[in-house]
């Protein structure tokens, strides 16, 4: 029976360790915090906090959630979401339309080096669906 136990503890041990190797799952730069609230009629609320610095861009994704709101609380970030780069800085913010695909593009912006940023993210978005989707 000991053995046994053994056997199975190093089954689980080296499929555990094997999982996690392959495990890529893409997140944003930065991500500090994430926090979902239940806003009730099937719907919650995504909140996340980021911190990075020289960070001119995020990889190619889109939100099928019912938009995102991009809040800077300090220093400087950038977006295309009005059809233009733009940057933005402390106590600025811009939407994102539900499923529009950005991140990715070969016409972001450099940021100067040294340019950081903290922002707040806020989605709605239906719960038990993917809020943000990656795209290789």
């Amino acid at each position: 029976m000991k053995n046994l136990f053994l056997i199975f503890t190093l089954f689980l041990s080296t499929s555990l360790i094997i999982a996690d190797d392959h495990a890529t799952e893409q997140t944003f730069p930065g991500l500090v915090s994430s926090e979902v609230f239940n806003l009730g009629n099937g719907m919650v609320m995504h909140v996340e906090r980021r911190n990075s610095c020289n960070q001119d861009g995020t990889p190619k994704h889109f939100h099928p959630a019912a938009g995102t709101l991009v809040y800077v609380l300090d220093g400087t970030s950038q977006s295309k979401s009005s059809g233009d780069w733009k940057n933005y800085s402390k106590n600025d913010y811009w939407f994102e339309r539900s499923d529009w695909i950005h991140g990715g593009e070969v016409d972001t912006p450099s940021l100067p080096e040294g340019t950081c940023q903290q922002l707040l993210v806020v989605r709605v978005a239906e719960e038990g669906k993917d809020h943000t989707v990656f795209i290789d």
